[in-house]
């Protein structure tokens, strides 16, 4: 490892979790580690805000949440909360009284792969300025140059940590976004293969021993 690492932003589903979506307590306790070691972590997911206050308040180990793919950007200590992007009430309204299954979020609006059309087709009739994120089989429609990257470049910023000497951890396509924000691009083993293409070290395991083993790298 060449740059020092200051700063960890990893996603959580199946990053974080096995593929039920549970969480890796071993993963937990590694990034616990690196903060005592004066490494930032930064949880970085398109999942909303309230569910990853309630996984990090149950372990403490997160210095900044990044929720909803990168559009609203947390302190857990201090409870101070960012929103980023333009036309939020503008999206959420075109997307209300649809005849298809979404979530409607603080900030950014999610279906399934199955919709996408339907989503371009609301998209361009209420003239939209927005960007489509896709990650495996969902679809988040975001605030235009919203991303994984801007939060996380927010985050860094607040907390005093160059992008040089950040990792990012990640496992399917909107993470390439987190890549675009990190000094140090790593993909768990069980990412999917355009990520693995991206990444600076691929670990040789998966899900939350892959972090684990990364973490463990870092502090060696």
């Amino acid at each position: 490892m060449t740059k020092k690492i200051k700063a960890i932003a990893s996603d959580y589903d199946r990053t974080l979790t096995n593929e039920s979506l549970v969480i890796s307590e071993n993963a937990v306790i590694s990034l616990k580690n690196a903060r005592k070691n004066g490494v930032k972590v930064f949880l970085v997911s398109g999942r909303k805000l309230s569910f990853l206050e309630r996984v990090n308040k149950d372990r403490g180990f997160v210095d900044m949440i990044i929720a909803e793919n990168g559009a609203i950007i947390y302190n857990p200590e201090d409870g101070r909360k960012i929103l980023l992007g333009d036309g939020i009430n503008e999206l959420k309204t075109a997307f209300s009284d649809v005849d298809f299954p979404v979530d409607i979020e603080e900030v950014i609006v999610a279906t399934t792969a199955e919709y996408l059309e339907e989503v371009r087709a609301i998209i361009e009739k209420n003239n939209l300025s927005v960007d489509i994120e896709l990650n495996r089989d969902d679809v988040m429609i975001m605030p235009a140059g919203v991303n994984k990257c801007t939060g996380v470049l927010k985050a860094a910023e607040i907390c005093g940590v160059d992008r040089q000497h950040l990792a990012g951890i990640g496992d399917a396509e909107n993470d390439l976004k987190l890549f675009a924000a990190a000094g140090t691009r790593v993909a768990v083993a069980n990412a999917v293969q355009r990520l693995k293409d991206e990444a600076d070290i691929v670990c040789s395991a998966p899900y939350g021993d892959g972090v684990r083993e990364f973490v463990r790298s870092i502090l060696k």
